[in-house]
């Protein structure tokens, strides 16, 4: 036998046993495999910085029917800063729970809340990921709806100078890894510091955070979720899957690549950690690009941790006719009943 396909070799070390693929029979044994498992996640993400000062300030505000809208900026590591769009409910008693809201590849945090690309607003949800910061914050949720590393403001000059939907994942991805990091750890450094943030004001119950992405967004939750146990429930929108079917099968962006990360843990083992907390996993059937067959398998593997820790009420799923977008059948309500403690 000869072999001259260059994934042959890479093909049988993937079915070799992970190092911290989930086993676990008892919750003691969970408890370790957790543990053991978080540690190793964020090695392979690149670690992460001390905590800086926030120095938060908001840059502008409008007011709408339903909600006010404030710009909010702060620090979240040396030389980081973060942008994004805080709406806070008006017909909802406060304080009242925080969700942050993570948009998926195209022109960032804009598109999730009801702003064209020209900035000016709409009043019909557009797009695959359907204004659901909007919805979010509709259902009573004080909704931080943040502009991801690589998108929107957060671009290299030439990036912004391109157009709207140019990112800086590649540039920034290829000099992330070279020095140790990775964008996806810097992502998931910004949900926590952005749940830094959202514990300072005064509108939010510090006790009762969720988050909720789409795509690239779902990716940036699910990790979060697994490693920030502030984070009482996700909701994870077109990603969930494994990474030998979506983004080693398919074209995917550079910023959803891991080094090492095969050798320890798939996709689901991950979604793992979030449990015993809430988890609702969204998916259409036509997803083009997080096949649904492969979703399914993953779905399965996430359950038995739900199921081991005596939870199973706590992960819900909603496979729904469609493409790559945002469902929300069930997640809106979802995120009130486990946030707030009533649909």
């Amino acid at each position: 036998m000869r072999y001259l396909r260059p994934v042959e070799s890479f093909l049988a070390l993937y079915d070799e046993e992970r190092v911290y693929e989930f086993k676990a029979q008892t919750v003691e044994e969970w408890k370790v495999w957790r543990e053991s498992l978080k540690e190793k996640l964020i090695e392979l993400l690149g670690g992460f910085t001390d905590r800086i000062p926030l120095e938060p300030e908001v840059l502008e505000r409008k007011e709408f029917k339903d909600y006010t809208r404030e710009r909010v900026i702060f620090n979240s590591a040396p030389k980081v800063s973060v942008v994004g769009y805080l709406l806070i409910p008006k017909e909802t008693r406060l304080p009242a729970p925080g969700v942050i809201a993570l948009h998926g590849h195209g022109y960032g945090k804009d598109d999730i809340v009801g702003i064209w690309e020209d900035g000016t607003e709409r009043s019909i949800p557009d797009g695959y990921q359907k204004d659901f910061g909007i919805s979010l914050v509709k259902s009573g949720l004080v909704t931080f709806a943040i502009e991801q590393s690589c998108f929107g403001e957060r671009r290299e000059p030439e990036d912004i100078e391109r157009d709207k939907y140019q990112s800086s994942c590649r540039k920034v991805s290829f000099w992330a890894m070279l020095l140790g990091k990775t964008v996806l750890g810097m992502r998931v450094w910004d949900i926590m510091r952005a749940i830094d943030y959202l514990e300072t004001r005064e509108e939010v119950n510090r006790n009762s955070i969720g988050v909720m992405g789409i795509s690239g967004g779902g990716m940036t939750a699910l990790f979060s979720s697994a490693l920030d146990e502030r984070i009482k429930a996700a909701v994870v929108s077109g990603y969930l899957n494994t990474f030998k079917d979506s983004i080693l099968s398919i074209h995917h962006c550079e910023c959803n690549y891991v080094p090492g990360i095969l050798k320890y843990a798939e996709m689901y083992d991950i979604a793992g950690l979030i449990a015993p907390r809430s988890l609702l996993v969204e998916s259409g059937t036509k997803d083009n690009i997080f096949p649904i067959k492969a979703t399914e398998f993953a779905i399965s593997k996430v359950r038995r941790v739900y199921e081991l820790l005596g939870v199973p009420e706590r992960f819900d799923t909603d496979i729904f006719e469609g493409r790559h977008q945002i469902s929300g059948r069930k997640a809106f309500e979802f995120l009130r009943r486990e946030l707030v403690g009533e649909p």
